[in-house]
């Protein structure tokens, strides 16, 4: 409880997260009193008694209540639930659309208050702030069951859904904040590993790195709970068909078996579903941060570099590659995961079939450099494709800028005919390439028959122990695991070969030449090459001197020679100071006067 309280006393510091130690504590209590509360059960069952377990089995029930209630406590705000609300006016709190609260009011009554309906603001007010999403302020509970979606759906399913029912977006997931992510790492990793060593994969791994990895937890979770039902179903079996293995197994015994059976299940779902959630998330934020990085990339781009890789690739790198990327960052744990599941799979079926279980085994391992070529093969297949739909994407985005021209000029025929051979040269490829994945497929479809078939085989022929009911039941169900990560292995080793090609054509055009940033206050100076000599440099300056000021005409007759002669410029007479006369200026005997 001290540890709780030095906790506590540092959210409040911190501002943030007021009271959740408090809730984690005191699940962390329930489940361990938990715990002890059947070693409790079990002591006093065989009749020892002592205050201490009396009390260790009185305390269980609060505990659990007050981890009960802590699973379904919402979280409260960063700093307004630590801060005390001051006093505002009534209209402030009707055109803001919160109630009003009182100096020091509990956060927790402030929560249970129902706002009220949003004001539409009237001329030179402002606009009401956006409605905070439902995630930010759930509980663990409806963190877990994504029960804080509930009021959009069914305000969804009464009436059309409008702008102003959807929450504004987070800040984690908005695409200039990811794009501010990937943009630092791409930075750090050329400042790091140099221009030409930089690589596309480090750097997005050092953007959503962290966030990656964390739902990995989740992803073990759902692993390991996996094989539960299979362990219960060995032991329910056998106590249904009579083993001296489960003599000692009861009648309500079994049932909790069959009960654990549910529990795993549910948290096996609850854990594969939060997986999901998080690698979808990450992934619209991966296929941001990438569109928006490859487009400000192509702004700072020289004219040669840009016309080097051209309009169509740009946008492929946008829009294929970013998506290609982003569908794969769900499913890019299951390398791990699948190799744990075998592994797990392969122990189990060993403790009930014993040697036999290797068979299979050994088929996994003699297919596995069948799947590397065929992965090998796959990418081979993808490059081709993506070299095909780069060329018909650059096409028809040329068609599309120059179609006036087209009109114009009656070209529709010849151009159309182009665009058809650029796309049969993309089928053809997606043909052959759709052809090798069905053989493949076929092949990965058929290796747990094969595992099956080769285990059952070898424990008939070298076991003397009967395969019995408990031994049957239980290697099918885990024959039956082991199919989803003996077909998912292959195809997973051929998104991340398909991944490195996107890595790499990605580490090539961010790695191109970009122009020199210039900033807008800066002077603009001239290179040395156009820079004038200096006799040059001054007689510009004589010729933009302004001219030299003249005396005002002081007659009709002047202001219309001078008119005439352009204000006496060349041959032209000028007028004398003092004496009022002109003189001509074609004659060479009239001395000018001083001007």
């Amino acid at each position: 409880w001290l540890a709780l309280s030095a906790l506590s006393l540092a959210e409040r510091k911190a501002g943030r997260g007021a009271g959740r130690s408090v809730r984690y504590w005191c699940i962390a209590a329930a489940l361990l009193a938990a715990l002890r509360f059947e070693a409790a059960l079990v002591a006093l069952g065989q009749g020892r008694s002592s205050p201490r377990l009396l009390l260790s089995a009185a305390s269980f029930l609060p505990a659990l209540l007050a981890g009960g209630l802590s699973l379904f406590e919402p979280e409260s705000d960063s700093a307004s639930a630590l801060a005390p609300t001051r006093h505002a006016a009534d209209d402030d709190e009707q055109r803001c659309g919160s109630p009003a609260r009182a100096v020091g009011a509990s956060p927790a009554r402030a929560r249970r208050a129902a706002p009220p309906l949003p004001s539409v603001p009237e001329a030179g007010e402002p606009a009401a702030p956006p409605r905070q999403s439902g995630e930010e302020r759930a509980s663990i509970a409806s963190l877990l069951t994504f029960s804080w979606v509930g009021s959009l759906l069914a305000a969804g399913r009464r009436r059309p859904l409008e702008a102003e029912d959807v929450p504004a977006l987070s800040q984690e997931d908005s695409a200039a904040h990811n794009a501010g992510l990937l943009h630092a790492a791409w930075e750090g990793e050329v400042a790091r590993r140099g221009g030409l060593d930089a690589s596309f994969f480090g750097a997005a791994h050092g953007a959503f790195g962290r966030y990656f990895w964390a739902s990995a937890g989740y992803k073990l979770v759902n692993d390991v709970f996996i094989f539960v039902n299979p362990a219960l179903i060995n032991v329910i079996v056998g106590y249904i068909n009579g083993d001296a293995s489960q003599a000692g197994l009861s009648r309500g015994g079994a049932f909790g078996c069959a009960a654990a059976m549910f529990l795993a299940a549910e948290v096996q779902s609850l854990a594969l579903g939060q997986y999901f959630f998080r690698g979808f998330r990450l992934g619209l934020r991966v296929r941001a941060a990438i569109g928006q990085v490859v487009y400000d990339k192509a702004l700072r781009m020289t004219a040669e570099q840009r016309a080097c890789f051209g309009v169509g690739p740009i946008v492929s790198y946008m829009q294929i590659d970013a998506a290609k990327i982003a569908d794969a960052v769900p499913y890019l744990h299951g390398i791990w995961s699948c190799l744990l599941q075998l592994g797990i799979a392969t122990s189990m079926l060993y403790s009930v079939l014993g040697p036999a279980a290797f068979a299979g085994l050994g088929i996994m391992v003699a297919m596995l450099p069948l799947n590397v070529w065929v992965g090998k093969k796959q990418a081979v297949f993808t490059k081709r494709i993506m070299r095909a739909r780069d060329g018909r994407v650059s096409l028809i985005s040329e068609v599309l800028q120059g179609v006036r021209m087209l009109k114009l000029f009656a070209w529709e025929p010849p151009t159309l005919a182009e665009v058809r051979a650029k796309r049969a040269v993309e089928l053809s490829a997606l043909t052959r390439g759709a052809l090798f994945g069905t053989v493949s497929t076929f092949l990965w479809g058929a290796a747990p028959i094969f595992v099956t078939v080769a285990t059952f085989a070898l424990f008939a022929a070298v076991s003397p122990d009967p395969l019995t009911a408990p031994k049957a039941f239980t290697s099918l169900t885990l024959f039956t695991l082991m199919r989803f990560p003996l077909n998912s292995l292959p195809n997973q080793i051929t998104r991340v070969i398909d991944l490195s090609v996107s890595f790499r054509r990605l580490t090539k055009f961010l790695s191109a030449e970009e122009l020199a940033p210039l900033p807008l206050d800066a002077p603009l100076e001239q290179p040395p090459s156009l820079r004038p000599p200096p006799a040059a440099a001054a007689a510009l300056r004589l010729s933009a001197a302004p001219p030299p000021v003249r005396a005002a005409p002081s007659s009709p007759l002047e202001e219309a020679h001078t008119a005439l002669l352009g204000g006496g410029g060349g041959g032209g007479t000028d007028t004398g100071s003092g004496s009022g006369s002109s003189s001509s200026g074609s004659g060479g005997s009239g001395r000018p006067a001083p001007g």
